[in-house]
This record gives C-alpha cells, sequence and structure tokens, in this order.
C-alpha cells in the first residue's frame, strides 16, 4: 500500500487544533463560562460542554502529533539508509521520536487529569521541556536531509524562526510563572498583567507550534508513503521471509528493530 498524501497530515494536524481552540472557546462564550481578560488555553474549556470536548479533541491531538511525529522518523530513517554510514543519525533520529511521543502523553496527562494540580504542573512542565527539545532537533535534522525539490536554506530558517518562537515563549512562561511564585511567597498578589502575559506567551507558543507543522506539509508534499508489512505464517510469502532470516520461525526483537529493512518514503 502507498500513500501519496503524506503532507495532509501536518495540515491536518495544524487545522484540527485550531479548531479545537476556536469550538471550545465559542462554546464558552455562548454559555458566559470564559474567565476576564485574557484566559489560559486550558481556561477555555472548564464547564461541560466544552470541558468534555477539549479534553476529547486534545486526544485527537496528541494522537495526530504522534502519527506526525513517526512520519518524521521515517523520512530521517529512509534517507540515511541509503548509506550505512549513518547508524548513528539513525538512532538518534529513534531518541527524537521517543522524546516527542513523550511530549504528547505529558499533554494527555495534563488533558484528562486537570484536577490533579501537582500532576498538571508536572505535565505541562514535561510538555514545554519535551516539545522545545524536539523541535531543535527537528529544525536540525531536517537541515542534514538533502532534496533539490526544497529550499533548504528558506525553510532551515522559517524552522530556526519558529522554533526560537515556541522556546522564547516556554521561557517567559517559566519567568513568570517563577515571579508568581516568588509574589506568592511574599503574600504579595501577583500583578493581571503578568497573568494575561503568561496566557499570551501560552497562545503565542500553541499557534508557533501550529506554523512549524505546515513547514513539514512543504517538505513532505512530494514524500511517498510504503506502510511496513506483517508476515502471516502460512502465507505463500512466509517460506521465503524464513529463508531471509535464516530459515528460523521466529524473528528476533534485533531483527524487527533493525531499521534498514523498513520500507521507505519515497521521494
Amino acid at each position: 500500500m502507498a500513500l501519496a498524501y503524506v503532507w495532509l497530515c501536518p495540515v491536518l494536524l495544524a487545522l484540527y487544533s485550531i479548531l479545537c481552540l476556536l469550538l471550545c472557546f465559542s462554546i464558552s462564550a455562548y454559555h458566559h463560562n470564559l474567565p476576564l481578560g485574557l484566559p489560559f488555553i486550558s481556561e477555555i474549556a472548564t464547564t461541560p460542554p466544552a470541558s468534555a470536548l477539549y479534553r476529547m479533541m486534545m486526544n485527537h491531538i496528541a494522537l495526530l502529533a504522534a502519527l506526525w511525529m513517526y512520519l518524521k522518523h521515517r523520512e530521517f530513517v529512509s534517507y540515511f539508509n541509503l548509506t550505512k554510514k549513518h547508524a548513528w543519525y539513525r538512532r538518534t533520529s529513534l531518541l527524537h521520536l521517543c522524546i516527542g511521543l513523550l511530549a504528547s502523553c505529558c499533554l494527555q496527562i495534563s488533558v484528562n487529569f486537570p484536577t490533579h494540580r501537582l500532576m498538571t504542573i508536572c505535565s505541562n512542565a514535561g510538555v514545554m521541556a519535551l516539545l522545545t527539545l524536539y523541535v531543535w532537533m527537528h529544525t536540525i535534522f531536517s537541515s542534514i536531509v538533502i532534496d533539490a525539490n526544497l529550499a533548504r536554506v528558506r525553510l532551515l530558517l522559517v524552522r530556526s524562526w519558529l522554533a526560537a518562537a515556541v522556546s522564547s515563549c516556554f521561557g517567559s512562561m517559566i519567568k513568570v510563572e517563577f515571579n508568581h511564585a516568588a509574589t506568592s511567597y511574599l503574600s504579595t498578589p501577583l500583578p493581571f498583567q503578568e497573568i494575561s502575559s503568561e496566557a499570551a506567551y501560552e497562545w503565542g507558543a500553541y499557534f508557533s507550534m501550529c506554523l512549524f507543522l505546515l513547514t513539514d506539509a512543504y517538505e513532505f508534499r512530494n514524500l511517498v508513503y510504503r506502510a511496513p508489512k506483517l508476515v502471516i505464517p502460512g502465507s505463500p510469502m512466509y517460506d521465503a521471509h524464513r529463508a531471509a532470516h535464516g530459515g528460523h520461525d521466529r524473528i528476533s526483537l534485533s531483527d524487527e528493530l533493525d531499521t534498514s529493512s523498513f520500507a521507505p518514503l519515497i521521494r
């Protein structure tokens, strides 16, 4: 099976992420449940039905993000498999994928357990740290891939600018949060402007990430995805597969993790 519309995955993820905010914000505004000032993203849906829709769509976003990260990993593996000298890059790409998947898991924890304050704070911090690391590794690794169909320098500049925007927004949020902790210790309230600025940084990071996804839509537009095949015992191809693995009935874990046997993403 070959899938020619790989570029749709990051586009759908970006559009669905924006749609989630629009729907939840509209429902909360209709029911007069929005807080004063600029709310945090999690505050736009604190009561049903907006809260239920928010959790459902955010779980979908985490799933689509995991799919996008897997496709990016497959692109790196397919490119570096063209030469056997880049085994280190393939292992680093797997680490890059694991960092992204862990960020998606932290997002789901934050969304699905909003009443546990400590768990929410830890998961939000995990999302910020892991996502910042992921976008920078993504930017650096993508610059190594040489494709004559891409404007590599311009794409690198755009990605670097967006990655810097995401990082600076997250860093500013952490700075404001530290100020909040200090003022709480001194029993003085945090100014309303600082609360609004922290929310603005969160919104800025969210939309910067959506734009970052669109850079992959540009890069994926010439890719064709071919899914890996499952080996079915008793099928006509089973004997050929056994012969390829030394006649063993079972395939070792090292064979399964051998990225050189993956079907490539073809440009």
